[in-house]
């Protein structure tokens, strides 16, 4: 076994960079995605102002705003599950041509 009499110190600033070098590198779990061809509708969370034990004035355009995403939250829901349903219709006609013969586009 080796022993090391000079032993250097590592420098804070460089121990911090490695801290932070590996704290990036690692794994962090994933946020929702969209799948392929999709949109992702991602939930408005309401403001933190709502949420307070007393409601105060300042929160109103908060409010707005938290109204409004629900609402564009609902259409995007809408949009995607029409997409959804257009694309089983699309996938389930053509297994049936292929298998059956029945629903074949021409």
């Amino acid at each position: 076994m080796f022993l090391v009499r000079s032993a250097r110190r590592v420098p804070p600033a460089a121990a911090r960079a490695c801290v932070l070098a590996v704290l990036a590198a690692w794994p962090t779990p994933a946020l929702p995605q969209a799948s392929p061809g999709f949109t992702l509708c991602v939930t408005p969370q309401p403001p933190a102002c709502a949420l307070a034990a007393k409601a105060a004035p300042s929160c109103d355009a908060e409010i707005e705003a938290y109204v409004a995403l629900v609402f564009r939250y609902r259409e995007c829901l809408a949009h995607e599950t029409e997409r959804a349903v257009a694309q089983s219709n699309d996938v389930i006609d053509g297994w049936r041509c292929k298998r059956f013969g029945d629903r074949c586009r021409r």
